[in-house]
């Protein structure tokens, strides 16, 4: 049986992020392990070569700097000395001592450790310039005049020293001692000055070595980082900033040589014991002599190695539970955004498009939130638009039958006790139009009916197209009087379409039943009103009538009128008009267009301008029209006939005859009906006698 636990895909993600995590941390932090038990040891040495060769560099620079303002001053003297018997010269030596002065002036502000300057003449055995400060951040005050004005008898200037620089012959560095004169430990640097080979001059500058060891000690990693110490050429006397000299509990096990070699390179580590610890040193040579030296116990190296591992386990034990943390924070956050698109997809499923989702995030789930919007949005959009056509006709924009069922239904059952009126309405003479006019005609006819019912009944009552020439309209709210007011008036209303610039009357023929809140259903109204209008039409067209309850005996049959089945495979010409002096066409058939030579109905009706008389002839016009009014009145009942000549098209004069007869037709009235054939072909039907000769 499978575990509930993966049913869920937040929980498998969650599951498998947790496992990637969990087995990531332990490789790592396996594999970290083990590099840090093998590289502590080489990293211990590398931090302590670095710290040495950091350090030393910058004390380095300092004694650089200190040796180049004494050789500067060497050079500068040197120069000036151009036979040595001139340095017996008191104005000379006062000279060189202003030039001396001079450099170290403008140098011990960067060299903020010099204590002393000086410049001796070793052949007189004399100091000529000799300039010390009692403080760092003191002026310096001149040694030799202070002993003058204290009456004191001037003495050489550190005859140890100078003889150290007697035996080396050349510029260099003294070992730290006691200036009895100063009151504190120095170093000093001192350059000879040659002339023809002897030594003519000596300059030199004492450092005061109390602050030079505090600088080199300040914040010293000490305790579990080791122990920063300055030696002394060999590494086996160490120096202090408490005391400049001491003899501390570390004992150097290498030789003196392998310490030169040592302070020469990074390769090579020095062995010392600690406090009885073996204890290792990087060491590194400066420029004075002194060895500048890193020193750490072996114990304390791998003491850290185990705390490195004690910190590594619990990091990994905090990796652990952020790896399941953070994953947890995602996976809900990414389930919550996903459940909102799955709850969007049941509403949109459930019929309601009506969602919003705000995802603006840049991912995957991001853009499918905003396509499955994007989608409802337009499914909606497609659904509203398919319910709007589904209850709006195409054509008029007004409702059809269903968006009329609907409509009317809708309001009977909110306001079952109000009244109101339900109209039905027919396009008189529809179908002659498409024939006469051409469908498109017809469509406009349609529209422009639909306008006219918005424009006299109103927008807010409910207003459709039954279906073909069909309209219904349902008044809300409206008594009777009301009702057949506002009937009558559009009734009486002319009503005209244009198309193809050219303005057409036409009439509509109105049957209405009234809803006097007494819960008629909806069926029963519309049978009432169209039964209404089918009385209507049998009495003629363009009028309008309230239904009765007498209306239901009338025979709909006898409203057939199809003059397409009448004329079809009809072998002579038939001509139907308005029963007036200038009556209207009101229909043609194949054969008679074709008489008159023109290609179609259009070309027909643009030729006799849609009246019946201008078939005629012009030369039989008036004697014809005299004599169908003149038949017409002696016996009206019955079918009369005449010849005369009919022009067509093509400007040809033809003869016919015709036999015609006047009749009432419930839609249009009083109208002619005419057969006519042309006289050559009748007399080739007739014999000389009069018989047929077929």
């Amino acid at each position: 049986m499978k575990l509930k636990l993966f049913y869920s895909l937040k929980r498998k993600v969650l599951a498998v992020c947790l496992a990637g995590m969990i087995l990531m941390a332990l490789c790592v932090g396996g594999i970290s392990l083990w590099t840090i038990s093998h590289l502590t040891y080489d990293y211990e040495i590398q931090n302590m070569n670095h710290i040495v060769d950091t350090k030393a560099t910058i004390i380095n620079d300092e004694l650089l700097r200190s040796e180049n303002v004494v050789d500067y001053a060497a050079n500068s003297v040197s120069r000036e000395i151009k036979d040595p018997a001139k340095l017996r010269d008191p104005e000379f030596q006062h000279r060189m001592a202003e030039f001396v002065d001079n450099d170290f002036q403008n140098a011990k502000t960067d060299l903020n450790i010099i204590c002393s300057y000086y410049l001796y003449y070793p052949s007189a055995n004399v100091s000529a310039l000799w300039k010390a400060s009692d403080d760092r951040d003191e002026h310096f005050y001149d040694v030799l005049e202070r002993q003058r004005t204290e009456n004191s008898r001037v003495i050489p200037r550190h005859v140890l020293s100078f003889a150290y620089l007697m035996d080396e012959g050349q510029a260099s560095w003294t070992q730290p001692y006691y200036s009895t004169y100063l009151k504190r430990y120095i170093i000093s640097y001192l350059s000879p000055v040659y002339k023809d080979g002897v030594m003519v001059a000596i300059i030199g500058v004492d450092l005061d070595f109390q602050a030079f060891i505090d600088r080199l000690y300040a914040n010293p990693p000490e305790g579990e980082h080791g122990m920063i110490i300055l030696s002394d050429a060999t590494g086996t006397v160490e120096y202090s900033p408490e005391k400049p000299l001491v003899d501390k509990d570390i004992h150097l096990k290498d030789t003196p040589s392998k310490v030169t070699e040592a302070g020469q390179t990074d390769r090579t580590m020095l062995t010392y014991t600690w406090a009885g610890e073996p204890s290792i040193a990087g060491i590194k040579t400066l420029r004075n002599g002194m060895n500048f030296i890193d020193l750490r116990q072996i114990p304390q190296i791998y003491d850290r190695t185990r705390k490195a591992f004690i910190q590594m386990g619990f990091g990994l034990i905090a990796v652990c539970i952020l790896a399941s943390l953070l994953p947890l924070y995602i996976i809900s956050r990414l389930s919550e955004r996903l459940q909102l698109v799955i709850e969007a997809a049941k509403e949109v499923g459930e019929g309601n498009y009506d969602v919003k989702l705000h995802d603006t995030q840049p991912d995957d789930i991001g853009e499918l939130s905003r396509n499955f919007q994007a989608m409802a949005e337009k499914v909606a959009a497609a659904q509203g638009n398919l319910t709007y056509m589904s209850q709006h006709d195409v054509l008029t924009g007004i409702l059809n039958r269903m968006g009329l069922d609907k409509e009317v239904a809708d309001w009977l059952k909110a306001h079952p006790a109000s009244h109101g009126a339900l109209v039905s309405l027919d396009l008189d003479g529809f179908k002659f139009i498409n024939d006469l006019h051409g469908h498109m005609a017809g469509d406009e006819a349609l529209r422009t009916l639909a306008k006219d019912l918005i424009e006299s009944f109103g927008h807010d009552q409910i207003i459709g197209r039954n279906g073909g020439d069909e309209f219904v309209v349902f008044m809300k709210d409206t008594e009777p009087e009301q009702a057949e007011k506002v009937i009558k008036a559009f009734s009486s209303k002319v009503k005209t379409f244009t198309y193809d610039g050219e303005t057409h009357a036409f009439s509509v023929s109105i049957g209405y039943t009234l809803y006097k809140g007494d819960g008629t259903s909806l069926s029963r109204l519309f049978h009432q009103s169209d039964t209404a209008l089918y009385a209507v039409k049998l009495r003629g067209r363009n009028h309008y009538r309230a239904y009765e309850p007498t209306m239901e005996n009338l025979n709909r049959t006898s409203l057939g009128f199809n003059l397409e089945t009448i004329t079809k495979n009809l072998p002579i010409a038939l001509l139907v008009s308005e029963a007036k002096p200038d009556g209207k066409i009101l229909f043609v058939n194949k054969t008679m267009v074709e008489m008159l030579e023109c290609r179609n109905i259009r070309e027909f009706m643009e030729f006799t301008q849609e009246y019946a008389p201008n078939v005629v002839c012009t030369c039989d016009r008036e004697r014809m029209t005299k004599m169908v009014w003149e038949q017409s009145a002696r016996e009206p009942d019955r079918p009369h006939c005449m010849s005369y000549s009919i022009h067509t098209a093509k400007g040809l004069d033809k003869r016919v005859f015709a036999i015609w007869r006047m009749a009432d037709n419930p839609n249009y009235g009083e109208v002619f009906y005419a057969t006519l054939m042309e006289a050559s072909f009748l007399r080739e039907l007739t014999s000389d006698d009069g018989e047929c000769k077929a």
